[in-house]
């Protein structure tokens, strides 16, 4: 896939996450939020909103860092900024959370493909 082919993916699958929907649900947030306080992530008092402003904030920093990612033969894109939000093409989130070792945590051989500072990428 060429780089602009793939810019122009992830343009109109970022326009589609800023509504902040979960695949899954609102079933899925609250299992999300559940493991993000488990992991200490998050408050024990978090609540989903939080949860969701948090990846709002990450997809909203001009500087935060843009993925490609496709396990299984589903596209992903990761937008990263001490946090990382992973949504599919139809802009639906999958996780977010803050990895440990941010460069071992998103390096090519993992399958990760950097597309570049999302001021970069999103114009307007």
């Amino acid at each position: 896939m060429s780089g602009a082919t793939q810019i122009q993916r992830f343009c109109q699958a970022y326009e589609k996450a800023l509504a902040g929907k979960w695949k899954g649900g609102p079933e899925s947030t609250t299992t999300h939020l559940r493991r993000r306080k488990k992991r200490g992530h998050l408050s024990q008092n978090a609540t989903e909103a939080e949860l969701t402003q948090k990846g709002l904030e990450i997809l909203k920093f001009p500087d935060s860092i843009v993925y490609e990612y496709t396990p299984s033969n589903t596209l992903y894109f990761v937008v990263h900024k001490e946090w990382a939000v992973f949504f599919d093409e139809s802009g639906l989130w999958d996780t977010v959370f803050p990895p440990d070792l941010p460069a071992r945590y998103f390096a090519a051989m993992k399958g990760y493909t950097l597309l570049g500072k999302l001021n970069e990428l999103i114009i307007g």
